[in-house]
């Protein structure tokens, strides 16, 4: 007999909903079957005119970011928390920055700490900064950890986060060869570094200009088609790059490039840096001009991935300078993202919360699809209500995208077959586990 039965709902398999009944035994799915089979179990949830899709997965969130004077206002308590009211069954955090091997251990059991108190499933993103070490060496203990995934920068000189080029090359050789994930946050540095624009809150999209993701891009798309391994953009901002990348890597995209982007990136724009609360804001890279945004929405079916780099803060903190630079960067979108996105794509939007961040982030076949023998990871999401954004339930007192009307509700968020929210409601507080990426 199985433990529990979503019954008469629209279950997303192979691209598409079909009406089918899951069942799930032993934190697994155990059976898919007809609706007109009758099949034993102790309990069963009828979720007519619901779809129900695979638990959510969020690859690019910073939980407990320390910046020193400011620190990202969740921890994993509270992020995990409005994660699970926007279905969001697993994220992905990043270790902080290390240029050194042995600086590795440290970092990583600073981050299996914090982690502890997470309501949902969670990993690592290994990140370097300015790397100064054996790159065989840093892959091979990563992997040993269950972390196939790096991250880099090519920006932010000034903190000494900006990888070297010739580590980048190192980087890629190893990913052809060990098959590892390379995550660049692409900015051109120099660009952002010579900007002659005041730091004011009105000029801050000119002083990290859209030219600077684009030219990094390309930079990097041309060494990738030159080496080959993995290379996986983060947080894309600007259609223009999707555009250039269709134009003059397709045939590397999806096997070679993969483009990640960001709720916020489509529903706002540089424009809300003329406003008086335009602080709330402030992330990096900036909101783009709404004819980038246009491109972004026209070129939606290239982006692999949606994350939400969640790290928000404060409106006090946000708004305690007037110069940009010293103003924390970054906003919360955990609760909201999927909703977000279904609001302005529909189904064509489920993939790149599912299964394409889990095959490409090494979670698949474990996580981010419905077939037996995966972890009963569900959302339960009525695609007909109507949601008036609030503050949300982040330790954040304010969302960027409060008062936004949409459609599309996530209704309830089941973690290895068990209910953490049922009708919009906290029901069952569970812990959730590291997940090894292999």
């Amino acid at each position: 007999m199985y433990d529990l039965g979503l019954i008469n709902g629209k279950v997303y398999r192979n691209g598409q909903f079909t009406l089918l009944d899951v069942y799930i035994k032993d934190e697994v799915i155990a059976e898919i079957a007809s609706p007109s089979m009758e099949v034993p179990c102790k309990r069963t949830v009828d979720c007519t005119n619901k779809l129900v899709m695979p638990g959510f997965i969020d690859p690019h969130v910073h939980i407990n970011l320390d910046l020193g004077e400011f620190k990202t206002s969740d921890n994993y308590e509270s992020a995990s928390k409005a994660a699970i009211f926007g279905g969001i069954t697993t994220f992905i955090d990043f270790i902080e920055p290390i240029n050194y091997v042995k600086e590795f251990d440290e970092k990583l059991k600073q981050k299996h700490k914090e982690a502890e108190n997470s309501f949902i499933d969670y990993s690592f993103h290994t990140t370097v900064g300015n790397f100064k070490d054996d790159v065989e060496q840093l892959v091979k203990k990563s992997f040993a950890n269950g972390i196939p995934s790096i991250k880099l920068f090519t920006t932010y000189s000034e903190s000494n986060r900006k990888c070297s080029y010739e580590k980048i090359q190192e980087f890629l050789e190893n990913s052809r060869l060990t098959d590892s994930l390379i995550l660049v946050h692409a900015e051109n540095d120099e660009m952002i570094l010579n900007s002659t624009v005041d730091d004011t809150l009105a000029l801050y999209e000119r002083s990290r200009p859209a030219e600077s993701e684009r030219e990094e891009i390309e930079k990097l798309a041309s060494l990738v088609a030159e080496i080959k391994g993995k290379l996986y953009f983060v947080h894309v901002t600007c259609g223009s790059s999707i555009e250039m990348l269709n134009e003059k890597y397709s045939e590397i995209l999806e096997s070679n490039i993969f483009i990640e982007s960001c709720p916020h990136y489509f529903y706002l724009n540089k424009d809300v840096y003329e406003t008086e609360n335009g602080n709330l804001f402030l992330l990096a890279p900036p909101l783009r001009s709404t004819e980038e945004q246009e491109k972004l929405k026209k070129n939606i079916a290239t982006i692999n991935t949606v994350g939400t780099d969640h790290a928000p803060f404060k409106k006090e903190e946000k708004m305690t300078y007037n110069k940009v630079s010293q103003v924390p960067k970054g906003i919360g979108s955990l609760e909201y993202s999927f909703s977000l996105m279904y609001n302005l794509f529909g189904e064509s939007i489920v993939a790149k919360y599912t299964i394409n961040p889990a095959v490409i982030h090494n979670l698949f076949p474990k996580k981010g699809i419905i077939q037996e023998g995966s972890d009963a990871d569900f959302v339960i999401f009525n695609p007909e209500e109507k949601l008036i954004i609030d503050s949300g339930r982040s330790q954040s007192d304010y969302s960027p995208y409060e008062g936004l009307k949409i459609t599309g509700v996530v209704e309830s968020t089941i973690l290895r077959g068990n209910f953490l929210v049922k009708d919009r409601q906290l029901v069952g507080i569970t812990r959730g586990q590291f997940i090894r990426r292999k």
